[in-house]
């Protein structure tokens, strides 16, 4: 929507009605100023029908079970579906920013399958500007506030950020509608406060459009961000990336390039956009020797160098196997961790095969077989002569990671098949059953 100062109910509606993403509709309602006009706005646009009024109650002030009546007597007012729910904050963090996580949390796990809709309006596209900028953002931070968005899977709306927070209130007084005011709003001690209840004020005292144009320069970011977005997929592309991985060949990019690429691919693996100190060790871990050991870890997140490719690893790639489990004939899938056995469903492959994915093998005629993770020292009986498994791994270019996670498969104390390697002498020649390794959805 283009900026309009004097935007008019009607006009306002009729936009909305326009608009709108298709499907169901939740309109996360605080029962403030903003949230207040959006939802008579969206109710007068007709699309009351497929819109749900959600509550989210921090418990973080005396009166929010009251706050919450008055979202479900507002929507009721209306005829509009009302969900509510209470949330925990969390004690670590900042209060804003955890009381954002805990909503955003809430909504996403309510409102699968729907767009959720918020009212930030132009000032609060100015306030974040500001602070991204104090925060030393680079240009996609910087992009601040974009009317479409995604969060965890759920799309995100937000169709007031061309409107001042002005015009709202005037709106609203001219609708007659009942507006919430959260006393923490004066909190001076909150960042964001701070900014609407001081600095903007004064900016706009000096410039009367200074939140219209912070807006305007957010617009900008964004254009310019999602140029450096296409640059990065353009060269992902070209160096042949995978979501997990990245080839050494990135080094050969320049600087900014290079920099650029790795905050896009972490970005869109879900491991946050890295800081500037974070960039500095990756640059580091890419320029230094090839080294089994050498990572950098945040958040839940590695990053490690093996054959000539940079990985991306969470948590639960890394989580070795312990314990053995019997593998009796007729069994079905088998999880271990960050993985699942199961049966291949493109028939059998030759003993011996490595692939593309991690293959087990065992004869269709075998008794009962044992699965273990290996301890170190192993060796395979293979053409003639006991393998070390280690070396094994090694040459089929098995990362390090992987090997402490994948089951070896013994017939009674024998080692009879190694994954993604192939089969002990002993069960060559015989018919053979193909499964595979394959990443559990289900994993922690």
């Amino acid at each position: 929507m283009a900026p309009r100062r004097d935007i008019s109910l009607d006009t306002l509606t009729t936009d909305l009605a326009r608009r709108a993403p298709p499907g169901p509709l939740w309109l996360a309602f605080s029962g403030g100023l903003d949230s207040t006009v959006l939802l008579h706005a969206l109710a007068g646009a007709g699309l009351g029908p497929r819109l749900t009024v959600a509550h989210v109650d921090h418990g973080l002030h005396p009166d929010s079970a009251a706050w919450a009546g008055h979202c479900r007597r507002q929507a009721a007012a209306l005829g509009l579906a009302f969900e509510t729910e209470r949330v925990t904050v969390a004690s670590t963090g900042g209060l804003e920013a955890a009381a954002r996580e805990a909503r955003y949390r809430a909504l996403a796990a309510r409102a699968r399958g729907a767009t959720l809709i918020t009212a930030h309006h132009r000032d609060d596209q100015a306030e974040t500007l500001l602070l991204r900028l104090l925060r030393g953002a680079g240009v996609a931070g910087l992009a601040a506030i974009r009317e479409h968005g995604d969060w965890h899977g759920v799309p995100l709306w937000r169709p007031l950020l061309s409107v001042s927070r002005q015009r709202l209130a005037a709106l609203a007084e001219q609708g007659g509608w009942p507006w919430l005011e959260d006393p923490s709003n004066q909190d001076q001690s909150l960042d964001r406060n701070y900014l609407r209840g001081t600095v903007l004020p004064a900016l706009t005292a000096r410039w009367p459009a200074a939140a219209r144009r912070l807006a305007v320069a957010a617009g900008h970011q964004a254009e310019a961000a999602d140029l450096l977005a296409e640059r990065a997929a353009e060269d992902a592309a070209a160096l042949g990336a995978e979501p997990d991985r990245l080839p050494l060949t990135v080094t050969a990019l320049s600087g900014p390039r290079r920099r650029n690429l790795l905050r896009w691919w972490l970005t869109r693996a879900g491991a946050g956009t890295p800081g500037q100190a974070l960039l500095a060790q990756i640059e580091t871990l890419l320029a230094a020797p090839a080294d089994r050991a050498a990572r950098v870890a945040w958040g839940g997140w590695q990053l490690r160098r093996f054959a000539g490719q940079l990985y991306l690893l969470e948590q639960a790639d890394l989580t070795p196997l312990h314990g053995e489990r019997p593998w009796p004939p007729g069994s079905g899938p088998l999880t271990f961790g960050a993985w699942r056995l199961v049966p291949a469903p493109d028939g059998e492959c030759a003993a011996g095969e490595t692939g593309a994915r991690p293959t087990v093998w065992r004869p269709r005629d075998a008794g009962p077989l044992r699965l273990a993770p290996a301890a170190g020292g192993e060796r395979l009986h293979r053409n003639g002569c006991h393998q070390r498994v280690a070396e094994l791994w090694r040459a089929a270019g098995v990362p390090p990671w992987r090997r402490a996670q994948w089951p070896l498969v013994y017939e009674g104390e024998a080692l009879r098949c190694v994954p993604g390697v192939g089969v002990a002498d002993a069960w060559r020649g015989r018919a053979l059953e193909t499964w595979a390794l394959v990443a559990n959805p289900d994993r922690d």
